[in-house]
């Protein structure tokens, strides 16, 4: 099966909701976590979608109630994403069709204090 990686970065809490297996992995010395990360392209039909890539994320990476992250097709309130530098709503939000070397920001906008 065709895999594309692409960068995640998880910041500012959402490192938080990430399996500790993956912080190896991370090129960032601080909390935060950025790391490639491959997924099943889809298909030239089918092609990759923000929202596939996010069940995968869930799925895969996120430890704990897995919910915290993703649930009923949403993504929680206060989990920002940024794809390339642009807010994923300007790039079609869950439908963005996801291409190889993008790089992929989740942060978390909820702080305690």
């Amino acid at each position: 099966m065709h895999k594309v990686s692409v960068t995640l970065k998880f910041v500012s809490g959402a490192e938080l909701l990430i399996k500790d297996e993956f912080r190896a992995q991370s090129s960032k010395k601080s909390g935060d976590l950025e790391f490639k990360h491959e997924v099943p392209a889809g298909t030239e039909n089918a092609p990759l979608r923000m929202k596939e890539l996010i069940e995968n994320v869930r799925d895969n990476l996120v430890k704990g109630d897995k919910d915290q992250f993703y649930k009923d097709g949403k993504l929680r309130p206060g989990i920002l994403v940024i794809i390339n530098g642009s807010d994923w709503e300007v790039e079609d939000g869950p439908e963005y069709k996801v291409q190889a070397d993008d790089v992929i920001e989740f942060i978390s906008t909820l702080h305690g204090g």
